[in-house]
């Protein structure tokens, strides 16, 4: 059982995210990507089913201005966190400056959201549009979680 549980901890280490020296191929890039944002898509969908529950059985008359904030922060996380697995793949051979700013342009709207999130409130499909292209650009089409 022990050697299981070792090789189980080694899998996970070396499994994880793109290495220094390894370069991924496109395809492979594109791979991993889409797995990620399938990821997050879960990951926001479930989210959505929580808010949507909560807020149907306990705030439905009245959402407070706070109440809107703090779930639009939650799915800002939870596309922080898709961002940060993305940035874990690594960078895919010739295409390292198109992935980079795919990247910043993910971390610098989820920044402005975060920075004022019920200001943001009622253009947030448009602050994500920009990553949005950008992913299409690299050819995984939807990853807007």
């Amino acid at each position: 059982m022990r050697k299981g549980a070792i090789l189980v901890a080694i899998l996970a280490v070396s499994g994880c995210g793109g290495g220094d020296d390894a370069s991924l191929s496109k395809e492979e890039y594109l791979q991993e990507l889409r797995l990620v944002c399938n990821e997050g898509e879960q990951a926001r969908q479930t989210l959505i089913q929580n808010i949507s529950r909560d807020y149907y059985e306990h705030h439905a008359q009245r959402p407070t201005d706070q109440y809107q904030a703090n779930n639009i922060l939650k799915l800002i996380h939870t596309y922080q966190g898709t961002t940060e697995m993305i940035a874990a793949i690594g960078l895919p051979e010739g295409e390292e400056q198109q992935v980079e700013k795919f990247i910043r342009t993910r971390e610098e709207a989820a920044a402005k959201i975060e920075a004022n999130p019920l200001g943001t409130r009622d253009n947030l499909q448009a602050l994500l549009l920009v990553p949005e292209e950008e992913a299409e650009a690299l050819g995984v089409g939807d990853c807007d979680s």
